[in-house]
This record gives C-alpha cells, sequence and structure tokens, in this order.
C-alpha cells in the first residue's frame, strides 16, 4: 500500500512538472498564451502569524514560508514548486527592537518577495530584594535606618538607584520599572509595628437555635493574624450553654496576636423550650396502676390479668433483656414509658449530660424496639430522691429540664412498698387499697420484676371495680403526683 501511494505521489508531480513545462513553453512561444490571457505569477504565503514578539533571550524559531505559482485562468488554484527560499532576518534575541524578516524565491524567471516583523521584547518584571532588618521599633524621635534593598532586572540588570521608597506609619514601600515599563513592589513592614489586629471567622451560623434537651456541640472556628498566622489553637472561649435551660446564651471568641491585638467576636445559642402541658385531673374516681423497673418474667402474666379485667396500665420500663414483652405491652394498649438504661444511680445522676444520655438512650430503645417514641417518664428513685445528693442540686435541675425538653415526668400518690417492707401479695394489696382511698385520682407504684407484687394486682382491680373506680393508663395530660424536690 505504502509502494502504491509512493509511486501515485511521483505520478502526480510528473503531472504537475509536464503541465509546468507545456505551459512554460507556450509562454515563451507567446501565441498560445496570449490568446489565452494568461498571466502566471509567484507568491509566498507566511506561515504563522506576520507579527510575532519574541521574549528577550529566548530563541528564535522560523515558521517558514509557502511558494505558491498560480495563474489568472489556468492553475488559479495554484500550486507548490519545489522552489528555494532564501530567508533574512538578522534577529538578536538579546536586543529589544523590532526586526524584519525577509523571504526571496524565483521560479523560471518569477520572482516574489515576503516580509515577517519580529519583536523581541521584554515583559518580566524586576525583582526588589529587601535586606532583613533588626526586630525592634525605632525608640522615641528616632528615625528609622534604611537595612538595604536591591533591585534587578533581566535585561536592564542592576536598577537600584531607580527605587522610589516612601515611608508609611508602619511601613516602608519601594516600587521600581525597568526600562520596559515593567513594574515591581515590596513593603517592609517596620519591626514591632502591627495595627492589624486577628480575624476570627465562625463555622456555622452567629446566632443558633436549639431545642432545650439537645446538646450543644461547637461548630467550630478559626483564627488568622498576618504576623502570627493560624492562631486558632490560641483562642480564648468564654461562655457557657446551658442546653438544658431555655433561654438566650453568648458564647466570646477572643485571640489576642504577639502584638497585643485583640479580636473578640460573639455566637448567641439560644435554647427553646417546649411548651408545657398542663395536667388535667379526670372525672370520677381515677387509679393509675405503674410499674417500675420491668418488663421481667411475671410481666406476661401481669398483662393476662389485665386483660381479663380490660385494665390498661403503664410500664416504665429499663433496657434489661425482655425485648418481646415489651413490644406485648405496646400491643396490648397499656402506656409505656421510660425509666432508665441502666438504673445506675451513681452514674446516670452524675451530671446533666450522664442522664439525658441515660434518657435519650432509653428512648431510642424503646422506639427501635415498640416503634413508639414516648414522652412518658420516672426518675430513678422519684423526683423526690436523695440518692443523687452527692451532685447537689441536680434533681432541681433535672424535673425542670426534663419538662423543658418536651418530657412528662410521673411522680406517686401511693406506695404500694413493694420495693421495701411489703414481701406478700396481701401486704401489698392492703397497702394499695389503703392509700387510694379518699383520693379523686391515685398514682399507685409498683414493680412487676417482684411476683408477689403482680399476684396483688387482680385483688386491686376487683376491689376497685367493685368500689366504683375506673383503672386507667398515664397519658402526655394526666395527673404528675409530683413530688417535692429535695435536692
Amino acid at each position: 500500500m505504502e509502494r502504491e501511494e509512493e509511486q501515485g505521489k511521483k505520478q502526480g508531480h510528473r503531472w504537475v512538472w509536464w503541465l509546468a513545462a507545456v505551459l512554460l513553453v507556450l509562454t515563451a512561444a507567446g501565441g498560445i498564451a496570449l490568446c489565452w490571457g494568461n498571466q502566471f505569477s509567484l507568491s509566498l504565503l507566511l506561515e504563522g502569524d506576520g507579527e510575532m514578539f519574541l521574549e528577550y533571550g529566548q530563541r528564535y524559531a522560523e515558521p517558514g514560508v509557502r511558494p505558491v505559482f498560480a495563474g489568472t485562468k489556468l492553475l488559479r488554484g495554484g500550486i507548490t514548486p519545489e522552489v528555494s527560499v532564501e530567508t533574512h532576518n538578522g534577529i538578536n534575541p538579546d536586543r529589544l527592537g523590532r526586526y524584519t524578516v525577509t523571504y526571496y524565491a524565483d521560479f523560471h524567471g518569477h520572482r516574489a518577495s515576503a516580509e515577517r516583523v519580529v519583536w523581541v521584547v521584554d515583559t518580566v518584571c524586576p525583582v526588589i530584594e529587601l535586606v532583613p532588618g533588626p526586630d525592634r521599633l525605632p525608640g522615641p524621635g528616632e528615625h528609622y535606618e534604611e537595612d538595604g534593598y536591591r533591585a534587578v532586572d533581566n535585561y536592564d540588570g542592576d536598577i537600584t538607584d531607580r527605587v522610589v521608597r516612601t515611608e508609611l506609619e508602619g511601613k516602608i514601600l519601594y516600587a521600581v520599572a525597568d526600562s520596559s515599563g515593567n513594574p515591581c513592589y515590596a513593603e517592609r513592614l517596620l519591626p514591632g509595628y502591627d495595627p492589624i489586629r486577628p480575624e476570627i471567622t465562625l463555622e456555622g451560623d452567629a446566632r443558633m437555635v436549639i431545642s432545650a434537651g439537645t446538646f450543644f456541640e461547637e461548630p467550630g472556628y478559626h483564627a488568622w493574624d498576618n504576623v502570627d498566622g493560624d492562631m486558632t489553637d490560641q483562642v480564648e472561649i468564654e461562655g457557657e450553654v446551658l442546653w438544658y435551660k431555655p433561654g438566650t446564651y453568648p458564647i466570646f471568641y477572643t485571640a489576642t496576636d504577639s502584638n497585643g491585638n485583640i479580636s473578640t467576636v460573639v455566637r448567641s445559642v439560644e435554647v427553646m423550650g417546649q411548651p408545657r402541658v398542663a395536667p388535667v385531673e379526670p372525672e370520677g374516681k381515677v387509679i393509675y396502676l405503674t410499674f417500675d423497673d420491668g418488663p421481667g418474667p411475671y410481666t406476661l402474666a401481669l398483662l393476662d390479668v389485665l386483660d381479663k379485667y380490660d385494665v390498661k396500665a403503664t410500664f416504665f420500663v429499663v433496657d434489661n433483656g425482655y425485648d418481646d414483652v415489651m413490644r406485648e405491652i405496646v400491643r396490648r394498649g397499656h402506656s409505656i414509658g421510660i425509666h432508665t438504661m441502666s438504673h445506675a444511680y451513681g452514674d446516670i445522676y452524675a451530671s446533666p449530660e450522664a442522664y439525658f444520655e441515660d434518657l435519650y438512650g432509653m428512648q431510642r430503645r424503646i422506639a427501635d424496639i415498640t416503634g413508639v417514641e414516648t414522652t412518658l417518664m420516672r426518675f430513678p428513685g422519684g423526683g423526690s430522691n436523695t440518692i443523687s445528693c452527692p451532685n447537689p442540686g441536680i434533681m432541681t435541675l433535672l424535673t425542670e429540664a426534663v419538662q423543658d425538653a418536651g418530657f412528662q415526668y410521673f411522680d406517686w400518690n401511693v406506695d404500694s412498698n413493694d420495693a421495701g417492707g411489703a414481701k406478700t401479695a396481701n401486704t401489698v394489696r392492703e397497702n394499695i387499697i389503703t392509700g387510694v382511698q379518699g383520693k379523686r385520682f391515685s398514682v399507685v407504684l409498683q414493680h412487676d420484676i417482684h411476683a408477689y407484687s403482680v399476684d396483688a394486682v387482680e385483688g386491686v382491680i376487683r376491689w376497685g371495680l367493685d368500689n366504683g373506680y375506673t383503672f386507667l393508663p398515664l397519658t402526655g395530660d394526666s395527673p404528675t403526683c409530683h413530688h417535692g424536690v429535695r435536692n
């Protein structure tokens, strides 16, 4: 294939040269060419631009020209003859200026020429080098003594004598331009002079709103100084967000650079409390049976007793592995509330953060198991407990905080004493019956982890129904029976 293409090219060249020879003969003869009125000419077409710019010191690369032989009638499209082109440039890349490149060619008595303009230019800016000075400010009445500088250009060489020096407050400006007008600037900050304060940038919003009970997490910040650079790790933060208490809390971020310049920005965090639901007393005589610390091994039997009398109760549960029973409580239509994940008093009352971690943890467990995101809850030990006293005031804080976070906590006004001295079903039953008498509504405390307490329930229900009581589960607007807080 390559050989055939090469032969085709040679044949094409022979045909062109044959035609050119014939035309030359005819032209020389004069007769036929004159009859046709055809005229031939040779021209040189520039490759690349007709005006080029060459950076000072850069080697010139010749783009070249293309000769074209054409007639006014025949060969109007022209041909490219094999002809020698003479090129003259005289370009000196080490000297700025305008240069002309000329091209000459001759083809069988037809002459042609062309020109290209080449500019050797300098577009590189000079450089100003400053001699470092001492690390001190001039004293009162002293004038800053110049430590030295030098300006060098790639074409002009040393142009230090052209530098224009301007003294300003706290700094000196240096400016120079080379012979081609390329500028250069430099600035010297006088030692110790720094009027610029650090810049502090807050991540997130400068004004934030969070719900009460939602832990506040610092979104972050950055600090930068023109002299000291990154100062983020030197930022001092003042202010505290009481995420459990409604209010507006300012947080101050302060950065002080090495020259004593101080910057402070403020972030405002508003803690929004949830509207509180006012308890509503039920009509008639009502008993709310409530059970803590379960589910347990006796809870299913308790559910059967409640079903037998179509009574609904409330279970404040813990995370003890009885997931199926927990689901059954909800399936049978009883109220479910949060008691605690661990019931470890020392851990959950160690701090507000610890308590809410336990509270939210148990809320998530109940939701995962039953699909109910309950806001009913009971404090371990009740709202009046003194078990939390190693952390003074925490119950005063928590009893308000849980309500601001949208929870409703329930204490009790009838204690079965099944976690104390009552160890038989009869004793538990009598304690409850005695406790509810004379009350329009009773919130009864029991524990379904004790068999004897579970065994007492049927007797309580039968007595209550016989004496005109209604049994109801707790809801968000039920009587809360809050105790007096003692811590």
